[in-house]
């Protein structure tokens, strides 16, 4: 069948469904409210998610190491804060610190612990006696007390970047949060039970029946953290809040107030421009009461989907606007120029939908169809941007066809087409571009040519770039906070990495431990252009500090002893001490070691490279039977902007192989349907070059122009091309 005939057939139909809307207005009005209402009535239940590892997918590998390793040693993010004093040891700041210290385990929902100087662990041999204790266990009363105190707490290497800075002008808190959503009795995931070994069938099974701690609760424990914080912040007490949850918060919060502030500017933006074009309030109205209804059931079907809004989809109600508002122009625009020529308002509709019905439809499914291309992603928020959007471009298709015409049938119309004067400069100004093309188009073809080897050139200078800290301005205090976070304690971002030797007691061989030695040593210099390692952990640490307590505090004896033996009987000691740290290190068979690197916060697409060099270092230095895992916070980080590039790549090549092949059908020919993708990608390539040219970065944000641009250069072509067709037909 011809693409003339089966156009025919299709604007026969939609004359038809013409015929039937203006018979039966108020029904369909009432069936699409109840239907619109009913998805409606579901969006209360949406939530937000900002988290990092929301990014990705269930099932992907990253992700599930991830949570492997919060399953075993709990959560590694936190809300860390920097406190600059007058003086750090002086008996006024660190009573105020206690306080503090202690209204946050008073009043921080979903608390974990607090980790401060207050209650940083001590470890100190008296006579043959092992001695771990808070560094301030029992609180000076006088100077000298107070001295002795800080001259230990100066000798700790463990205590530098991380709880004092290196000129020991700040000192830190870290407020870590419930790893799940809820406390219980029945789990337990510390690591040192011994019925259960680490990733084995009943611990799983346990992390499974608890969820991990949700985007609202940690939002929730975030505030609670900043109500004590602005008690006590005041100039001897300047606080400067970080972590990961905490820029989750804030991204959270600028990403409500904007949807609200872009979807107000852009129902204003087009009420502005339908006025101007028709004239009428009615014009003006209807078209946004039908595309915010679309947005509403399209909000609405993201709960029952299991779908929340996260920051790459807060583009959503803007888009839809657009598009819904573009549909319903096709059908106004000939739904007044058939009113005033037929003087009959049921007729007009009619029409309107006899004309314009068929390329409103084949461009909702091109649209959606480059849309869908994001289903392919392998990043969450890109792949729920692939199912939502597509729904929702449909959805404003359907009410465009019929609640569109319903309200036109209902609502009084004059004859009179206010918005002649301006149709017809409108008219003029397509007139001259048509004469222009048509009398030159060679210079047309030329000069666009021209535009595009610029554009090409503008896009060969792109940069990629994924720094969600850098969307805030540079005033901004969780800016500054990150910014003195990476300089003064050269890391705000984790990277954790686990030793799975298989092998019971392995963490208490010497020269297991010797390796592990020599990588946390390596770290101080592994350096990948503004990244380098500002501080790591792990047993080797505990145990260096346990033998140099058991040596009268010698810094000689900061070392590995060489005797297992003597390892296990000072860790055991250490146990027994009542001291509970070792669990964030190892776990209870001491078979699974962990190592914590912290790196300052800076661009992810400079993270990737690090986290390759050390999951392939670490590798080679441990052995093949060493099973290694790199995971945390920042090799998440890396992952996502990896995923974004391949997801967007892999988008835009299935958009174009799903639209080319529709324009060759509505063309009826490959070499048209060819030819016509030209001035479809130029738009895409143009504004690649203006973001090189304007240096611009390709973040996950402006990755996504591509395919939203082509949907909608699509839509223009085949409004074009449809009444090229029919006219052509008419005329020859």
């Amino acid at each position: 069948m011809r693409i003339q005939d089966i156009r025919i057939r299709a604007e026969a139909g939609f004359e038809r469904w013409g015929r039937f809307v203006v018979r039966y207005p108020v029904r369909i009005l009432v069936l699409v409210l109840i239907f619109s209402g009913t998805f409606i009535s579901q969006a209360p239940r949406l939530v937000f998610d900002t988290a990092i590892e929301g990014f990705l997918l269930d099932d992907d590998p990253i992700l599930i190491a991830y949570n492997d390793f919060r399953d075993r040693f709990e959560r590694d993010d936190a809300a860390i804060l920097a406190i600059r004093p007058p003086e750090i040891f002086e008996l006024a700041f660190l009573e105020k610190l206690k306080a503090f210290h202690e209204e946050l385990e008073d009043e921080v929902l979903y608390l974990n612990q607090v980790d401060s100087l207050i209650n940083a662990r001590s470890t100190r041999g008296a006579e043959g006696e092992l001695i771990v204790e808070d560094l301030f266990e029992d609180w000076p009363e006088d100077d000298a007390q107070l001295a002795i105190i800080r001259d230990r707490a100066l000798a700790n290497p463990i205590y530098q970047n991380l709880l004092l800075s290196q000129d020991g002008v700040y000192t830190t808190v870290a407020v870590k949060f419930d790893t799940y959503s809820d406390d219980g009795d029945e789990l337990d995931l510390s690591g040192f039970d011994d019925s259960d070994e680490p990733g084995g069938e009943d611990e799983g099974d346990a992390a499974e029946e608890k969820p991990y701690l949700t985007g609202a609760e940690t939002l929730d424990a975030i505030a609670s953290v900043r109500q004590v914080m602005e008690r006590y912040q005041g100039p001897d007490f300047e606080i400067y809040l970080a972590g990961a949850p905490v820029i989750t918060e804030r991204l959270t919060d600028s990403m409500s107030s904007d949807m609200r502030k872009f979807l107000g500017l852009s129902i204003v933006a087009a009420g502005i421009f339908l006025f101007v074009l028709f004239r009428r309030v009615s014009a003006t109205l209807i078209p946004i009461g039908v595309v915010l209804l679309s947005l509403g059931t399209t909000i609405g079907c993201m709960p029952l989907l299991d779908i929340p809004l996260q920051v790459p989809t807060q583009i959503l109600p803007a888009f839809l606007l657009a598009v819904g508002i573009g549909d319903s122009v096709h059908l106004l625009a000939i739904f007044y120029q058939q009113l005033e020529v037929k003087d009959s308002k049921e007729e007009a509709i009619v029409a309107s939908l006899a004309h314009s019905g068929f390329p409103v439809l084949m461009t909702s499914l091109t649209t959606a169809g480059a849309l869908a291309s994001f289903v392919s992603a392998t990043l969450a928020p890109i792949h729920n941007l692939g199912i939502l959007a597509p729904i929702g471009v449909l959805i404003a298709l359907v009410y465009t066809m019929t609640l569109l015409p319903a309200l036109l049938a209902l609502v009084p119309a004059s004859t009179r087409l206010r918005g002649g004067q301006r149709l017809g400069l409108i008219d003029d100004f397509l007139t001259a571009c048509a004469n222009l093309s048509t009398t030159r188009p060679w210079t047309v073809v030329i000069v666009s040519a021209l535009l595009l080897i610029v554009g090409i050139v503008g896009a060969s200078q792109l940069r990629f770039s994924q720094n969600p800290v850098e969307w805030f301005p540079e005033s901004d205090d969780l800016r500054i906070a990150i910014d003195l976070w990476s300089e003064e304690f050269r890391g705000a971002v984790t990277i954790e990495v686990l030793f799975d030797t298989g092998e019971e007691n392995a963490l208490q061989d010497p020269e297991f431990l010797a390796i592990l030695d020599e990588l946390q040593a390596s770290n101080e210099s592994l350096v990948f252009g503004e990244i380098s390692i500002g501080k790591s952990l792990s047993i080797v640490d505990i145990l260096k500090e346990i033998h140099q307590a058991l040596n009268q505090g010698d810094p000689a004896y900061r070392v590995i002893p060489g005797n297992r033996q003597l390892i296990a009987q000072e860790l055991l000691l250490f146990e027994n001490s009542g001291s509970e740290d070792l669990e964030d290190f190892t776990d209870s068979l001491f078979s699974t070691g962990r190592m914590t690197l912290r790196a300052p916060w800076r661009d992810a697409i400079t993270y990737a490279p690090m986290v390759r060099h050390v999951e392939s270092s670490y590798r080679e230095a441990v052995g093949e039977d060493v099973k290694v895992t790199v995971t945390g916070i920042l090799p998440l980080l890396a992952r996502t902007f990896e995923a974004v590039i391949h997801s967007m790549a892999r988008s835009y090549v299935i958009a174009f192989l799903v639209i080319t092949p529709l324009m060759m059908f509505l063309l009826a020919s490959v070499r048209l349907g060819l030819l016509s993708m030209i001035p479809n990608l130029m738009p895409i390539i143009l504004t690649l070059g203006m973001m090189g040219y304007f240096d611009i970065p390709l973040d996950m944000f402006t990755l996504l122009i591509g395919s939203i641009a082509l949907g909608l250069a699509v839509d223009d072509t085949i409004h074009f091309l449809n009444g090229f067709r029919r006219y052509y037909e008419e005329t020859g």
